[in-house]
């Protein structure tokens, strides 16, 4: 639910404005209803991810395309599966395969409104 993700305070925008986080801007309805279409959150680069974080990754055949996932598994060698909350609207780990650490730009850490 969107409740899930918790609401930017003065501190994450502080972080923002140093380059700490980084703004991005959902689109589509593939997270829906955890994020809508136009929702912005801000992103950590963590490398250290957790079944359940949504995180945004390089697509595997568009490297210059993103995607907003959540991580519903992890699995062997540095791999993560990832779909979207709304699979009926949601091209994910269920179609290109499992996600490499690599490929995973950062984790969302809150919505910015």
């Amino acid at each position: 639910m969107r409740s899930e993700l918790r609401q930017a305070n003065w501190k994450d925008k502080m972080w923002l404005r140093l380059g700490r986080l980084t703004g991005f801007r959902v689109a589509g309805n593939s997270m829906k209803p955890t994020l809508a279409d136009g929702d912005i959150v801000l992103l950590s680069p963590s490398k250290e991810f957790r079944t359940g974080d949504i995180v945004l990754a390089r697509h595997p055949f568009k490297q210059s395309v993103k995607i907003l996932k959540r991580i519903e598994s992890i699995m062997s060698n540095g791999n993560y599966f990832l779909a979207g909350d709304d699979p009926a609207e949601s091209t994910d780990s269920r179609s290109f395969g499992a996600i490499h650490a690599k490929d995973i730009i950062g984790k969302v850490v809150c919505l910015l409104k």
